[in-house]
């Protein structure tokens, strides 16, 4: 077992003994749960400040989480006897399918790979995803709602138009694992909705959300006198199909096209009506 591994199969333990969910613990401790979430999964790593709040708030010593020394915390019996509640449940298993179709691939996932992933019974979930396609439609669903949450996060920390559409061509790229996996995932979903006509409206509706978002952007820009005369339309769609065949080409690896490379070309997207780069017009 990694030390990753061990801390959060500690941190777990602790929030058993503490009879406390992850959403109750993410609320204890002003933490997104979201963060949360991936930290317990690992796919991100959890920040020394956050181990102290943890330990906190399950009473524990922050040993006993980053090394294993010390006390163990005590899990009651009628905790250890007892399911998880149903939403964690269905988030568990949300986040296992999830990672598990981003890393494998739609069509290499078991309803059993992500039952054993969550140590449950394939029936319980078939109870929260009836089918596989169901797991698809709900790593859709969550990652757009990472995705909105990121950029949203983004743009209250923006001090300009300007600096709300670098921040957003910042968050497309696919750097870190959890980009990658929720590009993944994205690139999945299209291919299968192309085949599948019943999977389009959630595609549809998703690709929307982020096209509105773009424009919405443009179109602040526009009223700001930034872009007067740009076709706000055009841009958007410039912008969004860049983004969407750029990040194909990194992930598929069929050029030789890198994410420092997506990032100039993707500043360079609304020229000539709205310059984002440092050099002259």
């Amino acid at each position: 077992m990694t030390s990753t591994d061990g801390l959060t199969s500690r941190v777990r333990t602790a929030l058993r003994a503490a009879t406390l969910s992850q959403r109750a613990l993410a609320g204890r401790i002003g933490m997104d749960p979201t963060a949360l979430s991936k930290s317990l999964r690992g796919t991100r790593k959890l920040r020394d400040e956050e181990i102290a709040a943890i330990a906190r708030a399950c009473e524990v010593s922050v040993a006993y989480l980053t090394a294993g020394t010390g006390p163990e915390p005590v899990v009651p019996q009628d905790v250890r006897d007892r399911a998880l509640a149903a939403p964690d449940r269905r988030d568990q298993i949300l986040a296992a399918a999830t990672a598990l179709i981003a890393r494998r691939g739609y069509h290499n996932v078991r309803v059993a790979d992500i039952a054993r992933q969550c140590g449950t019974s394939t029936a319980t979930v078939h109870y929260h995803f009836p089918t596989k396609e169901a797991a698809l439609n709900g790593a859709l669903e969550y990652y757009a709602g990472t995705f909105r949450a990121r950029v949203e996060r983004e743009f209250s920390q923006a001090t300009s138009v300007r600096d709300k559409l670098r921040r957003l061509v910042e968050v497309q790229l696919p750097v870190a694992a959890d980009d990658i996996d929720e590009w993944s995932v994205w690139v999945q979903f299209w291919g299968q909705a192309m085949l599948q006509p019943r999977l389009r409206p959630a595609q549809r509706r998703v690709y929307s959300e982020w096209r509105r978002v773009v424009v919405a952007l443009l179109r602040e820009s526009r009223a700001e006198g930034l872009s007067p005369d740009a076709d706000v339309e055009a841009l958007a769609d410039r912008f969004t199909a860049l983004v969407d065949g750029l990040a194909i080409q990194i992930l598929a690896g069929s050029t030789e096209m890198r994410p420092d490379r997506m990032r100039e070309l993707l500043l360079r997207a609304f020229e000539p009506d709205l310059v984002l780069t440092d050099r002259p017009r």
